[in-house]
Order: C-alpha cells, then structure tokens, then sequence
C-alpha cells in the first residue's frame, strides 16, 4: 500500500512544491486501490494546506480509490472534518445555461423594471420643477448658469467647425448632382431648408449628447461613489433640485441657441461653397434665401432643440445615479451617450413625420 508523507510545513507561501508533489503521487498511483496519507512529520498546516489536501482526496474518490490517515492528530482531524464538510470540487460545480425563454423573460422583467424606474424619475422631476415654479427661491441660478457656461461655450467652436464641414459638403454634393439637370441654383433653399429643419438640429443634439450627457453622468455617478450625495441627502438637500435641475433647465436654455449657431454654422458653408463652385455671390445667396425659405422652417429646429436638451439631461441626470461602483462609471456614461442619441433618433423622426402632416 503506498504513502503519501505529509511533512514539515503545509502552508500557503510553500504549497508550490506540496502542489508538485501530490501531482508525481496522483499520476503515479491512479491503479491503486487503497493508499495512505501519512501526518507523523507534519509541522504547521492552514486552511490553504488542508484545502489542497482535501482536493487531491477527493480526485482520488472520483477514481474509486479509498484514502486512509496515518498517525493524524486529534487537531488536524478536526479542522479536516470542519473544511471537508464545506468543500466544494470544481467539477462538481453544475452550470446550467439558461433556456431562451427564461433569457427572454428576464430581460423582459429587466426592461419593465428599467421603465417604471425611469418613469418615477421623470415624475418625481416635474413635481420638483412645479414646486419650484411655485417657490422661486429654491431655484439655483448660479448653478444653471454655470452648468450653461460648461455645456455651451466650451462646445461652440465643435458645433462651428462639425456644421461648417456639413453645410460644405451637402451643399456641395447637392450643387455637382443638380448641375447634371441645369438646376445646380435650386441647391441653395434645399440645402438651406434640409440644414434648418432637420440636419443642425440633430447634429447639433447629437454632439452635446456626446458632450453633456457622458459628463452628467459621470459627475453625478462620481459623487455617487465618494458619497457627496449621501452627505447631501444628511444635510438635507435634495438632489433633484440641488443638481438635476439646473442641469435640466440649462440645456432647455442653451439648446435653441445652439441651434440657432449651428444653423448659421451651416450657411456660411453652404454660401462658401456655392460662391467657389457655382460662382454665386454672397449678395445673391442672400437674396434667394430671402425669397425662398421661409422662416418656419428655422422655427421648427429651434422650438424642437428644448426638447432635446430635456431628452439628453434626463437620460445623463438618470444613469448617473444607476452608478453603484467605479467600475459603472464607464458602463453607465457609454449607456448616457447610446441611449440619448437613440432616442434624439425617435424624436427627430415623429416630429418630422408630424411637421409634415401638420404642413409646418
């Protein structure tokens, strides 16, 4: 009958050499029948020793090969029964893959929980607003304006330079496809009123999304995590008003006005670009548009961007406080961004579609 002599110290800063030899012992004796774990030279044993010790038993019980101790103290025996009772092998461990339909429901569970949370948030944010409305003084203007200094003036020159480039270049490949017909001059309302209507606008939206809403959310999810927030709550500040709102009501104020400067980002491109390669002056360009667009058709991007401005502001305001540990914050912030722009998607697109049938 073989032996196994477990001497001298058995703990975990030397178990590399025990781990070496149980493994030449293991392979050397999978024909066995019986063998024996010999404690008599054994120093100092831990949980980590006991624990490898363990293991290799019960390898050897998968093979039917019955394991007898040697010389093992009343001490040793004990802490053995105790980490045996509570061991589990590896290939014990049984991991069930969930069947589609258990996915699916969970994630539909998921999805309702997701909206009912989120529709709390918004009706616990127009309640504040109310209130505020009603009590003036629990408005913070100092906030809103410096939270309309971060989302507006440091994003001005993204805005001029993105919506410079795309008035260039639509008005330009808008030119170069019309001239095949001898219309090219007709580029210059229907670029104009596709920029005004539709592309600044979202465009416009989408960088601040990109901007405000990753900031929001990893600002509040921050204070999450260091605890300002709680110490607020202890104070007796309420965070909706204290740092939602203003956020809130600063992009409700900003956007139009941002929409408003990407719009005539877009028109100095277009006018540029009509004036190299259609040879048409400034004057004329003007001029045409005078004639031909009509200002409902700039009305209609400026009065939608308030809209946006609460659409990106809810959503960065909502994950941010989703934050539980550090490791959320990226998760989060990228959940800020995708889901803001999504949903500028939906929007941009009902609105349109209702413009249209409303003959606006």
């Amino acid at each position: 009958m073989n032996s196994f002599k477990i001497s001298d110290d058995w703990t975990y800063t030397g178990l590399e050499k025990k781990i070496k030899e149980l493994d030449k012992f293991y392979k050397d004796n999978l024909n066995s029948k019986e063998l024996i774990f010999d404690f008599s030279q054994l120093n100092e044993i831990d949980s980590s020793g006991m624990i490898l010790i363990i293991k290799y038993i019960t390898m050897f019980s998968k093979k039917n090969i019955e394991v007898d101790f040697l010389n093992i103290s009343y001490k040793h025996q004990k802490m053995y029964n105790l980490y045996k009772d509570n061991y589990v092998h590896q290939d014990d461990v049984i991991e069930e893959t969930p069947s589609i339909l258990e996915t699916l429901g969970k994630e539909v569970f998921d999805s309702k929980n997701s909206f009912k949370n989120f529709m709390y948030f918004i009706g616990r944010l127009f309640i504040y607003f109310l209130y505020c409305l009603i009590h003036p003084s629990k408005i913070r203007f100092k906030a809103i304006i410096n939270q309309i200094e971060i989302a507006a003036i440091h994003i001005l020159p993204i805005i001029a330079l993105a919506l410079f480039l795309v008035g260039f270049v639509t008005a330009y490949q808008g030119a170069d496809q019309l001239s095949r017909f001898g219309a090219a001059i007709i580029v210059v309302e229907m670029s104009t009123m596709s920029m005004f209507r539709e592309i600044a606008p979202f465009l416009a939206a989408v960088i601040v999304a990109g901007r405000s809403a990753s900031s929001y959310t990893a600002q509040i999810g921050t204070m999450k995590i260091t605890e300002e927030i709680s110490a607020m709550r202890t104070m007796g500040l309420d965070i909706d008003i204290f740092l939602i709102l203003p956020r809130i009501i600063a992009l409700v104020i900003v956007m139009p006005l941002l929409v408003f400067f990407a719009d005539m980002a877009t028109l100095v491109g277009e006018m540029i670009i009509v004036k190299l390669h259609l040879g048409i002056s400034y004057t004329q360009f003007m001029n045409r548009i005078y004639e031909y667009v009509e200002i409902r058709h700039i009305l209609l991007g400026v009065l939608k961007a308030p809209l946006f401005g609460i659409l990106i502001a809810v959503i960065g305001c909502y994950r941010g406080l989703q934050v539980r540990s550090g490791t959320d914050i990226g998760k989060y912030t990228t959940k800020a961004v995708v889901d803001s722009i999504f949903w500028l998607i939906i929007i941009n697109a009902l609105i349109s579609l209702l413009s249209i049938e409303l003959g606006f």
